[in-house]
């Protein structure tokens, strides 16, 4: 879980590539997906939103639902 992964190129780990499929380039590690409970994303977030902003609580709270 904590291991360095490649997020470009060839050797691009599954999950990035799903991710990127879903809602086009990983600019950033530190870029947050909201994924369903079947593996849709429902939301993309940028690096410059906060883990703990309303922005992103209201949309998991909404996906909760």
């Amino acid at each position: 879980m904590f291991s360095k992964v490649a997020i470009k190129g060839d050797a691009k780990h599954p999950l990035y590539a799903a991710l990127q499929s879903a809602s086009g380039e990983v600019g950033w590690n530190f870029e947050k997906f909201l994924v369903s409970k079947d593996g849709r994303v429902l939301k993309r977030f940028g690096s410059d939103v906060e883990p703990e902003s309303p922005e992103l609580l209201a949309a998991i709270e909404a996906a909760l639902k």
